[in-house]
Order: structure tokens, then C-alpha cells, then sequence
């Protein structure tokens, strides 16, 4: 079974469009998947790709960091 990592982007009321879409393509070009999309006052998007052998199964399986748009 694939063990994966996690991230959440977010963007707040207050940022561009072009900034939040430059960094999702970039994620996407790093191998991320987006799998959720949810917000109210902002928006996230939850993001998963699968972990590298070298990564511990505990840090692959857990949240990782929250990245603010600016």
C-alpha cells in the first residue's frame, strides 16, 4: 500500500488569483495532487503525493505544513 504526505495550501481573501494558480501549478509540477478544495473567509486546497522510500512512515502520513499565499 502507498504511503503518502500531505499538504494544505491556503489562500486568504486578500490574495491575487495569479500568485495562488502560479503555486498550484507548481505543486502539481512537483508531483503534488490536489484532492480537496473547502473555505469560507479563505480558501484551501488539500494536496497529497506519494512519499519517497527514504521518508520515515510516520512524517509521510502526517500533515504536513500549511502554505499562506501572500
Amino acid at each position: 500500500m502507498p504511503t503518502y504526505e500531505y499538504r494544505l495550501l491556503q489562500m486568504p481573501k486578500n490574495a491575487t488569483i495569479g500568485r495562488f494558480n502560479e503555486q498550484i501549478r507548481n505543486m502539481v509540477a512537483d508531483g503534488w495532487e490536489p484532492l480537496m478544495l473547502s473555505g469560507d473567509a479563505c480558501v484551501n486546497i488539500l494536496f497529497r503525493r506519494e512519499a519517497s522510500a527514504e521518508q520515515a512512515p510516520e512524517r509521510a502520513v502526517a500533515a504536513a505544513a500549511v502554505q499562506p499565499v501572500a
